[in-house]
């Protein structure tokens, strides 16, 4: 087998992974919506505060999931566009796709987007995301308010106070911990700064490997 075909099977694996990996994202997400939606039930049938929180590990197992799904897609975009379009000096998706980003993330720093100004206060790599990014965080983060809701109301009817307050004050601390070490990764896949990062680290090692080989 030539150089000529071993490159172009090498291609052709990887946007055939690329499209394995954005599928996966969906099916993960379908796993986490129907999971979640299922125990909800259950927990309104048992009327068992404890039953609400189960959701919670899967949802966030499953956001973990997806980050990595988006991980791949990132990495393998990156090797793709200095690999093949950079070198064969060909404007492709993933080149076309880099520029776009840089391009949106300059016009957002002289933009101000007023509705959403409350939550990138909160969540600064809100303005940098991408619309897929936002959709699986925001489905996420809804899912996770109503299992806190239905918690909260069920301690409240079936514990005494002092219990509602603790379980109140664990569960703030649980969904704190989750947006800051989970959910927040979620959106910060598919950024510039993040496609950079990956163009960075490989440009540098597809170097070291040609500088190695003389």
């Amino acid at each position: 087998m030539s150089q000529i075909d071993i490159k172009f099977e090498e291609y052709k694996s990887l946007r055939s992974s690329i499209d394995m990996h954005l599928k996966q994202i969906n099916e993960i997400l379908a796993i986490m919506v129907a999971a979640t939606s299922a125990l909800l039930g259950y927990g309104l049938h048992s009327e068992v505060p404890w039953i609400f929180l189960t959701p919670l590990p899967i949802i966030l197992s499953c956001a973990y999931l997806i980050r990595t799904q988006m991980e791949e897609v990132l990495r393998k975009g990156a090797y793709i566009m200095i690999k093949y379009e950079n070198e064969l000096e060909y404007i492709g998706w993933e080149s076309t796709l880099y520029e776009v980003r840089r391009s949106s993330k300059e016009d957002k720093k002289q933009e101000e987007d007023k509705k959403w100004k409350m939550l990138e206060r909160i969540i600064p790599t809100w303005k940098d995301a991408a619309t897929d990014s936002k959709a699986i965080f925001l489905i996420a983060m809804i899912l996770i308010l109503i299992c806190i809701v239905c918690f909260s109301y069920f301690m409240y009817v079936y514990y005494d106070f002092i219990i509602f307050v603790i379980s109140i004050i664990f569960i703030i601390f649980v969904f704190f911990l989750s947006l800051s070490m989970v959910l927040r990764r979620v959106l910060e896949a598919y950024t510039y700064d993040e496609e950079k990062r990956y163009v960075e680290k490989f440009n540098k090692a597809i170097n070291e490997v040609k500088n190695k080989r003389g």
